[in-house]
C-alpha cells in the first residue's frame, strides 16, 4: 500500500523514515492490536463484543453477594461465641456462692424404677445405670421403650445458666418454659422435648422426646428428683 508524506504529499518508499523530499519525518500508523477509539477516547471501539463486559459485571456482582453472606454467617457465629464467654464469666463469678454437691452420686437413686412407674403411669422393668452420670429406665408393657435421666454433679449452676442463656440469644431458642415449683429452677424444652431441672449445684435433663414420655410425668420425675437431692425424699 502507498504512502505519501503528510507534509508534502510526495511519495515515500516503504521503511523511509524521512520524507525525501522535505525531510519532515514520517509519523507510523497506531500499533497492531489497539482500536484507534479505544486508545483515543478510553471506549470500546466499534464491533467490540459487549458480552464479555456484561458477563464480568455479573460475576463480580456474585462474587460480592458470596463474601457477604460469609462475613454475615462468621459475624453471627462470633456474636455467639462472644455471649457464651460473657455468660462463662458472668456464672463463674457467681459461683463462689453455690455450695458443692456432696451426697451421693447414684443417678439411679435419685429415681428408683418404682418412683419412675408411679410418674409415668407404666410399668419400668429396669432402671439402669450408664456410668456415674445417666440413669437408663427401660418401660412399657412390652419394654420397648427407653429415656435417659443425666445430671452434671459438679457446675450445674453454670450450665443451666449459660444454656439458657445462649438459648435465649438464638433465634428461635427462646421456646424453653419455665417450670415453677421444680427444684431450684426448671425448663422444659421446645415441644416437650427435654426437662432441665437445677437443685442445687445439680443440674439434671430428662430425656422425653426419645422415650415418648409426656411433659407432666417428666415434671413428676424432676420433683422426685429434687427430693433426693435435697435429702426430703425416701431413699
Amino acid at each position: 500500500m502507498a504512502t505519501f508524506c503528510a507534509s508534502c504529499g510526495s511519495p515515500l518508499t516503504d521503511g523511509t523514515r524521512f520524507c525525501e523530499k522535505c525531510g519532515a519525518a514520517v509519523v507510523g500508523p497506531p500499533a497492531a492490536g489497539v482500536p484507534v477509539a479505544s486508545a483515543v477516547t478510553g471506549q470500546p471501539a466499534p464491533g467490540t463484543p459487549k458480552g464479555s463486559s456484561t458477563a464480568m459485571k455479573i460475576i463480580i456482582i456474585i462474587l460480592s453477594v458470596i463474601v457477604f453472606i460469609v462475613l454475615l454467617v462468621a459475624g453471627g457465629c462470633f456474636y455467639v461465641a462472644y455471649r457464651i464467654k460473657q455468660k462463662a464469666h458472668e456464672f463463674s463469678r457467681n459461683m463462689e456462692n453455690v455450695t458443692p454437691y456432696t451426697g451421693k452420686k447414684e443417678p439411679c437413686a435419685m429415681l428408683t424404677a418404682e418412683e419412675a412407674s408411679s410418674a409415668l403411669g407404666q410399668p419400668v422393668s429396669t432402671a439402669e445405670p450408664m456410668g456415674g452420670a445417666v440413669c437408663r429406665y427401660t418401660y412399657g408393657s412390652d419394654n420397648s421403650q427407653q429415656f435417659n435421666v443425666v445430671y452434671n454433679w459438679q457446675g450445674g449452676t453454670m450450665a443451666m445458666g449459660i444454656a439458657h442463656g445462649v438459648m435465649k440469644n438464638i433465634p428461635g431458642g427462646a421456646s424453653f418454659t419455665s417450670v415453677d415449683g421444680i427444684g431450684d429452677e426448671a425448663y422444659l424444652g421446645p415441644m416437650g422435648t427435654s426437662l432441665m431441672m437445677r437443685k442445687g449445684d445439680v443440674m439434671v435433663n430428662i430425656d422425653l422426646r426419645n422415650g415418648g414420655v409426656s411433659g407432666e410425668a417428666g415434671k413428676k420425675m424432676a420433683r422426685i428428683i429434687a427430693d433426693h437431692l435435697s435429702g426430703t425424699g425416701s431413699m
